[in-house]
């Protein structure tokens, strides 16, 4: 299916910037000229002056500067504002695929923001990736500790600086992103994992083992559509059985924690 949807800002009711006039201002921007910029958009003289005329008035800022006469004729270019406004169209219009995507697709969680951008577009050399909501927050002097509360309702507990705490703009019921890499995490019997101050213990299934060399990767599904991976030596994952119970232990100071301001 090939969903789409038209991006339209409006100021005061009134259409500022449509598909038609970011067309419009792209081409001007590439040319350097109105007339040349209204012809490769497909829209008469008339019609791209209005618009720029429109979109110049609208705001206490113009989008388009023009330059007439001199030797080689007028011309036009953006203004630092019009240009941001075509940074700022894109940019949207990206948030806006991955919406759409996101809406055909039953896997991805769309309950925040940062939700999306993890699933469509933030890369990182970390495996494991979590969104949850942040539950408390304790002072331990030059450290905070952070308790995440994960979509499945289990909790993972991350160390950050007191600065970064405050840089990150860390609050109770704040959405964050979880990244923490797959040789950190070890996989132990529930019977067997201790619980220490310091480690994380996630329960879940282990519904994947996959072995190549000397290294396996653990797949453990921990509920609310969550997957923790760990990458351990291969003569440790044996024992390993597929169905069963088991706890992923990875430490606070291990785990980095992203959010969005």
């Amino acid at each position: 299916m090939d969903l789409t949807a038209q991006l339209s800002l409006t100021l005061n009711d009134k259409a500022f910037a449509n598909p038609r006039r970011i067309a419009l201002l792209r081409q001007i921007a590439h040319t350097g000229s109105l007339s040349q910029g209204a012809k490769l958009a497909g829209i008469s003289y008339k019609a791209a002056w209005d618009a720029v005329n429109d979109m110049n008035t609208a705001m206490s800022q113009p989008v388009v500067l023009s330059e007439k006469g001199g030797k080689g004729g007028g011309g036009a270019r953006l203004t630092e504002f019009g240009e941001r406004l075509l940074q700022v169209y894109s940019l949207t219009e990206q948030v806006q695929t991955m919406a759409l995507s996101a809406l055909l697709d039953e896997s991805v969680s769309m309950n925040t923001l940062l939700d999306l951008m993890a699933h469509f577009s933030l890369k990182t050399s970390a495996r494991n990736q979590l969104t949850g909501v942040i539950s408390r927050i304790e002072s331990r002097g030059i450290n905070d500790l952070v308790w995440i509360t994960l979509s499945g309702g289990q909790q993972v507990r991350v160390s950050v600086t007191h600065a970064s705490c405050e840089q990150l703009a860390l609050a109770l019921n704040k959405p964050v992103l979880l990244l923490f890499k797959a040789p950190n995490v070890v996989l132990e019997d529930i019977a067997a994992a201790s619980t220490q101050d310091s480690r994380n213990l996630l329960t879940g299934k282990l519904v994947a083992v996959t072995s190549q060399g000397d290294k396996t990767e653990l797949t453990l599904d921990i509920g609310g559509g969550d997957m923790v991976y760990s990458v351990m030596n291969t003569d440790r994952a044996q024992p390993w059985i597929e169905g069963h119970c088991y706890q992923a232990c990875f430490l606070a100071s291990q785990t980095i924690i992203a959010s969005m301001n």
